[in-house]
């Protein structure tokens, strides 16, 4: 029958399964006790609140069963210890690499329980190199900064070439005004000289057609009366002929 001891210890376990996100399991045989205090201290330089255990197999399998977590004791054997993660999924993976790193040793991990699911030591290992949830935020914060720097150096740059155009536009319109000035200001003064010599022009022209009328009203009256001098002329004949007809009748008789 167990002890009230064992209860109390199974029932400590139990919560730890139940509050952590992410449960890893390491055979700690090999580690002496001064590394297994070096490794709990890492674990905690990441994340504070990451904590490791040894366990016993026979309480872990009552304290999974009654947290639901059974799934966990697949990656269960013989001497056991277990890494809770309770802030994130990442830290205490992070935690074990990098100890193993520092310390160039090859920790024995077995695997790990997470969202329902039993984790292979290679998934532990695709963990290690998740960024972490500080790592995320100071991402996220240097990916905001950066487009609020970048929109505000745009806009500066756009009001500059916006004032650089409206002054050159500026400048375009005030030479193009005195152009326009200096080109109007000789067709008036032609202007001026046509309408100055147009009276004259126009007496010379008015002039000139009267010549031409009177020149063509001689032409027609000459060329009116000829025709009658002519019947005239003709009449002075015939008498003169009739004259001299009339002599010879004399003259025969």
């Amino acid at each position: 029958m167990p002890t009230e001891k064992k209860i109390q210890q199974v029932a400590e376990l139990e919560d730890h399964l139940e509050r952590s996100l992410i449960t890893i399991s390491l055979d700690y045989r090999g580690l002496s006790v001064t590394q297994m205090h070096q490794l709990r201290r890492v674990l905690r330089e990441i994340e504070p609140t990451n904590e490791m255990k040894v366990i016993k197999n026979s309480m872990l399998r009552r304290a999974a069963d009654n947290a639901g977590k059974s799934g966990l004791m697949e990656v269960v054997h013989e001497a056991t210890a277990l890494v809770f993660g309770y802030e994130d999924e990442v830290t205490a993976a992070k935690g074990l690499h990098k100890f193993a790193t520092d310390n160039r040793l090859e920790l024995t991990i077995r695997g790990g329980f997470m969202d329902g699911a039993v984790l292979t030591t290679s998934d532990i290992a695709e963990l290690a190199r998740t960024p972490g949830r500080l790592e995320l935020m100071a991402k996220l914060a240097g990916g905001l900064n950066g487009p609020a720097t970048g929109i505000a150096g745009g806009i500066n740059a756009l009001l500059r070439e916006l004032a650089a155009i409206v002054e050159a536009r500026a400048a375009q319109l005030e030479s193009e005004g005195g152009a326009d000035a200096a080109e109007a200001a000789p067709p008036d003064a032609a202007d001026d000289e046509a309408d100055e010599a147009s009276p004259t022009d126009e007496a010379e022209a008015s002039d000139e057609a009267e010549a031409s009328d009177d020149a063509e009203g001689g032409e027609k009256t000459t060329a009116e009366a000829s025709p009658e001098a002519e019947p005239e002329a003709e009449s002075e004949s015939d008498t003169d002929a009739k004259a001299d007809a009339a002599d010879a009748d004399d003259d025969s008789e």
